[in-house]
């Protein structure tokens, strides 16, 4: 999800809907995902918090959360970025050689 999130203010720095995430819709969409995969709610949502205050916003007004800078900070997100993705296992395969 916070990859999702960066990539889309990398790719999109000056629409504001990509700098704010209603706190109700990521509880949803977080609770559906962990019941999909059988992951625990409660501690993914709190990385996810960490995570989203890492990458700069912040919770303001009914507990929404904001990205705090006017100005994208391009080079930070772009190092979350990185960080994030070396993170996320994307396909294990396995390669069998016969003798």
């Amino acid at each position: 999800m916070c990859l999702h999130i960066l990539w889309n203010i990398l790719k999109y720095p000056k629409h504001i809907k990509y700098r704010q995430i209603h706190n109700q819709a990521l509880y949803y969409y977080l609770s559906n995902k962990c019941h999909t995969l059988c992951a625990n709610f409660e501690r993914v949502l709190i990385c996810m918090k960490d995570n989203l205050q890492y990458i700069g916003f912040k919770k303001e007004n009914g507990d929404n959360w904001y990205y705090q800078y006017d100005h994208i900070q391009l080079l930070h997100l772009w190092k979350c970025y990185q960080n994030m993705i070396n993170l996320q296992p994307m396909y294990f395969y396995v390669c069998l050689f016969c003798c």
